[in-house]
Formats: C-alpha cells, sequence, structure tokens
C-alpha cells in the first residue's frame, strides 16, 4: 500500500516517485518549491510515508529503543519521558519495550530493534546485565547500559555514584543526632543495590540493621514489620530507592509510627512523587534526565569511533519533610 500510494503522488504531483521519497526521507535534496508542491499534493491525497517503510528501504532508522523492566516503577517512568525529550532533540523517535524481567523478551527486543535497523539501544535493567549475552547479538554492539558500570566492558554504561549517595544519607541523619540507622536493600543481584549495601555496611555504626530487602513497596511493609517487632529500633532508615522508602512509611503508619517524630526516612532516586508524598520525602536525587541525555550521546560517541565511555553522575541530597532530630 506504501509503494501504491507513493506512485498516486508521483503521477498526481507530476514528478518521478524518488523524488516523492526523497521529499519526505531527504528534504534538504529536493529543491524548495517541488518539496512545497509534493506536500500540499500528499495532503490532499491524505498521503503519509511510513517511517518503517523508510526504515526498510534505507537500511537505516531513527528508532531508538529503552529497553526497561517495569513501567509502573516511576523511576523507569520518569527515565521514559526525559529519554523521549533528549531524543526528540536529537531527531531519533524513542521506542518503549518493556520486559518484565524476562531475559527472553529482552533478547527478542533486540532481534526486533536490529530488524528495525535501529542506530543503538538504551537497556535500564532490574537485575545485573549479563555483558557476554548482550554481546551476542549484532545490536549488542550498540547498546548503552544505564544503572551498571563494567570498565572492562565494550559495552558503554552510565550509572550515579550510589556510595556516595548513601554517605550524604548518612552525613544528613548524623548531623540531625542518629546513630542507630537501618537499612531496606534493593532488589539482590543489581549492580546499584550491592553498591549501596556495600556503602551502608562500611559506614553504620555499631552492628548493621538490614530490616529487609527487595525494590518495591512490599519491601517497606516487611522492613515496617520488622522495625515495629524491635526492642532497640533504629531511630532513622535508610532505603534502597523511593518505592521502599514510601513503602517503609506508609506501613509504619498503619502500625501506629510517626515519621519524622518516632523515626526518620531516607529515600534514594529523587522521583517527583516524593515531593508530594506526606511527609514530603527527603531523599538522594539521581539525575535521571542527564542519565538519559548522556546514553544518546554515549551511543553515538561509539558509533563515531567505537568508545565505551563509562560515566558515573553525582547525587544530591534533597531535604525534606520525613527526616527529623530523634526523641530524646
Amino acid at each position: 500500500m506504501a509503494d501504491l500510494s507513493i506512485d498516486v503522488v508521483a503521477k498526481e504531483a507530476g514528478v518521478h516517485r524518488s523524488t516523492v521519497s526523497r521529499a519526505f526521507s531527504r528534504p534538504e535534496a529536493v529543491k524548495a518549491e517541488t518539496r512545497e508542491h509534493i506536500m500540499r499534493v500528499a495532503e490532499k491525497l491524505g498521503y503519509t510515508m511510513s517511517p518503517l517503510a523508510q526504515a526498510l528501504r534505507r537500511k537505516t532508522s531513527t528508532f531508538v529503543p529503552l529497553i526497561v523492566p517495569d513501567i509502573t516503577n516511576p523511576f523507569f517512568a520518569e527515565l521514559a519521558k526525559t529519554m523521549t525529550e533528549a531524543a526528540g532533540e536529537r531527531g531519533y523517535q524513542l521506542m518503549l519495550c518493556v520486559t518484565n524481567g524476562d531475559e527472553v523478551q529482552t533478547a527478542g527486543y533486540l532481534t526486533a530493534m536490529q530488524s528495525l535497523y535501529a542506530p543503538f539501544g538504551i537497556i535500564a535493567p532490574s537485575t545485573r546485565v549479563d555483558i557476554d549475552a548482550l554481546m551476542q547479538f549484532d545490536f549488542g554492539q550498540r547498546l548503552v547500559v544505564i544503572d551498571r558500570v563494567d570498565h572492562q566492558a565494550g559495552v558503554p554504561t552510565v550509572t550515579v555514584d550510589s556510595r556516595r549517595g548513601i554517605e550524604l544519607a548518612f552525613e544528613h541523619l548524623r548531623s540531625l543526632g542518629h546513630r542507630r540507622i537501618g537499612y531496606v536493600s534493593g532488589i539482590s543481584g543489581t549492580h546499584t543495590a550491592q553498591d549501596r549495601m556495600d556503602a551502608y555496611h562500611d559506614l553504620a555504626e555499631g552492628e548493621p540493621i538490614v530490616l529487609d530487602s527487595g525494590a518495591d513497596t512490599e519491601a517497606g511493609e516487611r522492613a515496617a514489620a520488622h522495625f515495629a517487632a524491635m526492642a532497640d529500633r533504629p531511630t532513622a532508615i535508610i532505603a534502597a530507592n523511593d518505592m521502599v522508602a514510601f513503602g517503609v512509611i506508609s506501613a509504619l503508619a498503619s502500625r501506629g509510627f510517626r515519621v519524622p517524630e518516632d523515626v526518620s526516612v531516607v529515600g534514594f532516586d529523587g522521583l517527583a512523587l516524593g515531593a508530594r508524598f506526606n511527609p514530603a520525602l527527603t531523599t538522594v536525587r539521581q539525575p535521571i534526565a542527564d542519565m538519559g541525555s548522556i546514553a544518546i550521546e554515549l551511543a553515538e560517541k561509539k558509533a563515531a569511533d567505537g568508545s565505551a565511555g563509562h560515566i558515573v553522575l553525582q547525587p544530591e541530597l534533597l531535604v525534606r519533610a520525613s527526616t527529623a532530630g530523634p526523641r530524646t
């Protein structure tokens, strides 16, 4: 149908079909007067050129896949939003691919993007990335990974200094007078979760208090139950991500504990939702918008010269209402 339509436009406009094709795909290669004439004819006929047809014909496209495990997590939703803007500014069309953590689904997306001649892809995994598995795909050579650093790999990466983020949380809580500080870890098997857990163990005074682990609000609920059952409770809790922090605060409230009067809570992500939560969440902010933009820059650079950059961004602390000094 696309080929038939382009022939109809060419006949109506009185030009060769290749001129119509160039008017849509490479407008700079067609005289302005001719291009405007073709566009008027196409509009009258209701014709638009399919981006997919263009990709298959030219064996290149502007499609850029963002492969994420879970769009219900606000971190990935914010990443997708900011990356859509960054991609659009560079002339790309972002395609959101949700895997639900399924490696087979991830492989399917990689194969599909190769078939669509995507110039590169961005992957933000929920678990530790198997670099060797990625590199088995031809398209794996054109991927950038967000939230992992592997300086030996040929895959560019961009992440945040998780250790520094945990340090910022400790510095803030200790400045308020907290000494017994508990922790709720992220999902096991991820690069960032391990970094944050290691940093917590290094910085905790006395015996570390790990209340639970997981990446969702249910982990926060389990942590709150553990907290409530303790005789000598921590006066503050650091959560490995904001979603866990939301779960901790909600579950504590249901058990009669007040935040920050009874216990302070710090998250990690800097999600926009944190500012509207009750109480507003003190959190370690990741520069999510920068992560997406830099990932695209790394991909373009690798395409140009084969380099695999590894960028580590610095976090910042956002102090809000979920932290205060411990009760005396």
